[in-house]
């Protein structure tokens, strides 16, 4: 398929080995990085060179005729910029070494993930969140939880999402898992064809899909 570059679209720069990926200047990147996780998960042959972040959105990221609107649900109260510093100061006194920190991960099932979503989601139709807009739009979760550990499941009923005007809403755990909880018949084949399905980065393939 010919590559075709939408208006404004672009690939941003990674951060380097010394920056904070987490600072605004990467922001870009970050959502861009998260639909690509996302797309990769899936297994149709993704090329990231038909990944594109806009100058302006929404959309953030634009995927042939997919256009993501990339959120991030994080543990509340939690502050990457301190991870960060923490980490790099770590390092810095322990010759370079990464922090090791035990603890017993919870479990994190498709419907915990589809909990937390619909939370989201109502937290965006309070704010009256691209009203006018979503029918076009393609919703992706970026599911971002400390001290969890994604276990496999029944995924919730799509019904749950449904009536909220956006065109898909979809979430990948971790980077990792890819799941796909709701699509309109007019979005994007690949999310259609992956409804109600969890797909993960290392699930065995058949001879076909291999």
């Amino acid at each position: 398929m010919k590559k075709v570059v939408p208006p404004g679209g672009y690939i941003p720069d990674p951060p380097g080995p010394d920056d904070d990926r987490f600072a605004r200047a990467f922001k870009n990147w970050r959502e861009w990085n998260v639909a690509v996780e996302f797309l990769t998960n899936l297994h149709f042959g993704v090329d990231e060179s038909e990944v594109f972040a806009l100058e302006s959105d929404p959309p953030d990221v634009i995927f042939r005729d997919a256009h993501f609107e990339v959120k991030e649900i994080m543990d509340p109260g939690r502050r990457r910029h301190d991870e960060v510093k923490a980490a790099q100061l770590h390092a810095k006194a322990n010759q370079g070494k990464a922090a090791t920190e035990m603890y017993t991960a919870a479990d994190l099932t498709p419907v915990d993930v589809g909990t937390l979503v619909l939370t989201e989601l109502n937290r965006l139709d309070q704010k009256r969140y691209l009203l006018d807009g979503r029918e076009a739009i393609d919703l992706l979760f970026y599911v971002n939880k400390l001290e969890h550990w994604f276990r496999d499941g029944a995924m919730p009923t799509l019904q749950l999402f449904e009536g909220r005007r956006w065109r898909s809403v979809s979430a990948v755990v971790d980077t990792q898992q890819s799941l796909v909880f709701f699509a309109r018949s007019d979005a994007p084949n690949f999310l259609v064809e992956n409804i109600g399905v969890v797909r993960k980065r290392w699930e065995p393939l058949d001879d076909e899909g291999a």
